[in-house]
Formats: C-alpha cells, sequence, structure tokens
C-alpha cells in the first residue's frame, strides 16, 4: 500500500493594512540595498497643513494680468496661510510641547524601529546607514531622532554656531571599545532636506559670502511671526489650500494694496531658508547651489546598483524630482521604486506618473491600502500603519537579548502656568 504525500509551499504572509508587496518580498528588499527614503507633507498631514493648490495658484498669478498691487496682497495672503499651517507648528517642536507628542512618537517609532533594522545588518558591503530626502521643511525628524538618541547627518558641522557644509554627508560612524579597541560600526541617518528647512537661517559671513547657520530656537520662524500678527488683519482670509482658485482670490484683494504691515510680513518672509511653494523656488544664490547639490545627491544614490527607494506621502508635483526617479528607474535596473499610497485611489494618480510605458524595468511598485469592507470607513496608509505593517515584522525575529535598546521616551515641555 502506498500513500500519497502532498508538499505544500506555505505562501508569504500578506500585510493585514495593504497590498502589492508581502512583508518577505519587502524583508528581502531592506536587507539587501542601499536603503533610500522620499518623504513628502503628505507624510505629517495630521500636524502640519497640506499645500494643496498654492503652486498652482502662485504659478497661476505670475502670469495672470491683474493689477501689481493685488497680486501683492494675494501672494502675501497665500504666505501667511504657509507660515501659519507649515512653519508656525514648528515652535511646538522646539521645545516639544504636549500638542506635538502624537507626531513626533509616530516618528520616533518608525526611526526606532529603522535603527534596529539597520544595526542587524552583517554585510561589509552595505553600510549601517540609511538616507532619508525630504522636502518638508519642518523640524519632526530632527526632534524625534534626538530624542532616541540616533546618530544624525543634516548637514552641519560645529557646536557654537553650527554650519551647513555638504561635506559632512556620507560619512560612516563607528565606536571603539576603551579596554580592547574593538570598532564596531553604528547605525547613521543622513537627513537631506531638500526644500530647505524652518531650522535654516540665511546670513552674511565675514568675507562676505552667503552662508546657511542652523537655527537654534527657531528664532528666525518667531521674527517671522511678530510681523505676521501685525499684518493678519490686512491679509486675505485662507481657511484651507484646498481647491484654491486665482480668480476668486484676486477678485477678493479689488481694489486693494498691501499695507505696510503687509510689506513688513513679506520682507521678513522672504528671510527663511525654504523653497516657496511654488515655481520660483529658492530666491539666493546660497541657497541654489544647496539645493541642486542636494538634488544631485538624490540622482547619485538613484544610480547605485542595488539601490532601494521607499516613498511615502510625496505626491511627485515637483516634475523635476518625479523626472529623476523615472529616469533613474529606466537607466538603473537594479534601483527598486516603492510607493506608498496614502489611499486606495492615490494609486491611479501614481500609475499615471509612472507609466508602464515609461518603466522598462518594471522596477516601480505601488502599495495601497486594501479595499474597506462594507460599512468601513475607507483605509489609510499612514506612517503608522506603513510601520506596523512593513517595518515592524522586519524585527519580530530578533535575538533574545537585543542587540541595542532605545528607550522610546518622548516627553513634552511641562507648561510652567499649570500644576505639574
Amino acid at each position: 500500500m502506498s500513500a500519497e504525500v502532498r508538499v505544500t509551499t506555505p505562501q508569504p504572509p500578506r500585510p493585514a493594512g495593504a497590498e502589492g508587496l508581502t512583508v518577505e518580498r519587502f524583508r528581502t528588499m531592506v536587507q539587501d540595498s542601499h536603503l533610500n527614503f522620499l518623504i513628502g507633507a503628505g507624510t505629517p498631514s495630521s500636524f502640519f497643513g497640506q499645500l494643496g493648490d498654492i503652486e498652482k495658484v502662485l504659478t497661476a498669478l505670475d502670469i495672470f494680468v491683474a493689477p501689481e498691487d493685488e497680486k501683492r496682497l494675494v501672494r502675501a495672503s497665500i504666505q501667511g496661510y504657509f507660515y501659519r499651517r507649515v512653519l508656525l507648528p514648528n515652535q511646538q517642536l522646539i521645545p516639544l510641547h504636549p500638542e506635538a507628542v502624537e507626531v513626533v512618537t509616530s516618528y520616533a517609532k518608525f526611526l526606532r524601529t529603522l535603527n534596529h533594522i539597520l544595526l542587524r545588518r552583517r554585510s561589509s558591503l552595505l553600510g549601517k546607514q540609511a538616507n532619508i530626502f525630504t522636502t518638508n521643511v519642518d523640524m519632526a525628524f530632527e526632534v524625534a531622532l534626538e530624542q532616541l538618541g540616533i546618530e544624525l547627518i543634516d548637514g552641519f558641522s560645529g557646536k557654537i554656531r553650527p554650519q551647513f557644509d555638504l561635506g559632512e554627508f556620507g560619512s560612516t560612524r563607528f565606536r571603539q571599545t576603551a579596554r580592547y579597541e574593538r570598532r564596531s560600526e553604528i547605525p547613521v541617518v543622513d537627513l537631506y532636506k531638500l526644500h530647505g528647512s524652518a531650522g535654516w537661517r540665511v546670513e552674511e559671513a565675514d568675507s562676505l559670502a552667503e552662508r546657511i547657520y542652523y537655527d537654534h530656537g527657531l528664532q528666525l520662524v518667531a521674527e517671522v511671526g511678530a510681523a505676521y500678527e501685525l499684518a493678519t488683519e490686512d491679509l486675505l482670509s485662507i481657511e484651507t489650500a484646498e481647491g484654491l482658485d486665482v480668480t476668486e482670490l484676486l477678485k477678493s484683494a479689488t481694489g486693494k494694496a498691501p499695507s505696510a504691515a503687509v510689506v513688513a510680513f513679506t520682507t521678513e518672509y522672504n528671510k527663511l531658508a525654504i523653497v516657496n511653494p511654488e515655481k520660483t523656488k529658492f530666491a539666493t544664490t546660497v541657497l541654489n547651489e544647496t539645493y541642486y547639490e542636494l538634488i544631485r545627491r538624490l540622482a547619485n544614490e538613484l544610480e547605485k546598483e542595488n539601490s532601494l527607494l521607499l516613498v511615502h506621502g510625496f505626491s511627485f508635483r515637483d516634475e523635476h524630482i518625479r523626472d529623476l526617479v523615472l529616469r533613474a528607474a529606466r537607466t538603473n535596473p537594479t534601483l527598486q521604486v516603492v510607493i506608498f499610497c496614502y489611499k486606495r485611489s492615490d494609486r491611479d494618480d501614481y500609475e499615471d506618473l509612472f507609466p508602464e510605458a515609461e518603466v522598462k524595468n518594471s522596477n516601480v511598485s505601488f502599495v495601497a491600502p486594501l479595499e474597506p469592507k462594507e460599512g468601513e470607513d475607507e483605509l489609510v496608509l499612514n506612517l503608522d500603519q506603513l510601520h506596523q505593517t512593513y517595518f515592524k515584522p522586519l524585527t519580530a525575529d530578533a535575538v533574545p537579548v537585543a542587540d541595542q535598546v532605545i528607550a522610546l521616551d518622548i516627553r513634552a515641555v511641562q507648561d510652567p502656568t499649570t500644576d505639574a
């Protein structure tokens, strides 16, 4: 008598909240690749305002036929909205206030797991390093990394008056034991702020050349805020960036001119070391040079063999960045690009931006939330869900004794006006 024996190959587990990539496939990608992230405004959207149609309106404003004073008032009003929704909340990050603990904790959980993944890399061919490229100008990454004590390279060198130096990027960090002088590489995160930062300040150096310095305490943001408060009553009211229409804004500005307070606000706002949400990007030479060099660094990383680019919260409205990623996907068959869609409906928009006919190497893939069950709200793939679904499982088989423990203790500043 013979018995039939059937061997069934187990299928990789399907992530609980997303489809388009299995956890096992993702594990292989992360372990065997140079790790890069492209992070956009959609990642911290629960805390900072969205850009919406701001860039479209500002671009149209440049070519619209209207009195110059009215156009200046519309532009200043949009800058006021951008300051209020994107820049002002940074003052709740430095120092950390209770209102910002949730977003910093979300970043910290993700970064702590990323640190663990890098720490356990045993290959000498891949360094314990991850590159985060972001168009966000907020300070959430810096605050979360400092709270955790993870090594960060943000381009600044020096302690008393840190100065931006592109040569800082790409450094490898080691620790050496005192007794046996044994050296071990430690995880490092390189943070590239492609559109500048709320924590940057441009000043003239002794040689009269412009330099970028780190702005401790966000002093410049506070100075812009003081000017904004004086101009608020004279600016057009803008409550949301979605559905903005240049014609309607100009209609609201008919017969009006910027007041002295509005002009003062615009003057202060233009000192910010950020890419404004419009086609005319940076205003100063040093920022232009820095901007193009940071973009070149992104291009260089995508040209490396076995490079992985993970995209989250980035809409690719910046055509030059989309073209750069698309060109790299075409010319580097070993590059893998994974775009995590915030909503299921976003997948169609991304597929239009990266048509299959233009991606000959089939190395651009899309991960979207699952179809909601009847009666359920639309599912989203925010940073917490991304961490829970894809990154946290990569550390599930950790050794019994942790390689390194980073305590997650995000503390806000105690309000002195309340009882402890």
